[in-house]
């Protein structure tokens, strides 16, 4: 058993850390022989609170989730501010090879822009004045260096 309820690095790079469905769909696809290249796009249809602009981070990670599979990927370099609906990565390559990562590859996108997003709005509330914050403080430590 392991002391902390966290993922591995082995265990996020395997698919282990993936919805269950994802695992069914790569076991269908396999059982049915279907393996036909195919294009993901990653976007959102909302931001939170009506805003209307978030700033994309999390793209580092996702290129190392990534890395050594047989996929090409597309993306808005890390720090362009995006809008609802608009498209900022792409995923081409089969999705067996790749889906099982989608809750992992999703989720690093989505909490890296979050807090990207809310540090930048922050700035701007400021006038761009230097802001501290002790936010480290309530963050579980595996996650807090992002």
């Amino acid at each position: 058993m392991k002391d902390f309820y966290i993922a591995h690095e082995d265990e996020i790079k395997s698919g282990k850390t993936t919805d269950v469905y994802f695992i069914r769909t790569k076991k269908i696809l396999e059982e049915k022989g279907i393996h036909k290249k195919v294009f993901a796009d990653i976007s959102t249809t909302s931001l939170p609170k009506g805003w209307n602009w978030g700033v994309l981070a999390g793209v580092e990670e996702v290129a190392k989730l990534l890395e050594g599979h047989p996929v090409n990927v597309y993306s808005m370099p890390e720090g362009t501010i995006f809008h609802p609906f608009e498209s900022v990565m792409q995923i081409e390559g089969y999705y067996k090879e790749f889906g099982i990562f989608e809750t992992a590859l999703l989720g690093m996108l989505s909490q890296a822009s979050g807090i990207a997003t809310a540090a930048l709005r922050t700035k701007i509330a400021a006038k761009f004045k230097p802001v501290y914050s002790f936010g480290i403080r309530h963050m579980h430590p595996a996650i807090a260096p992002m």
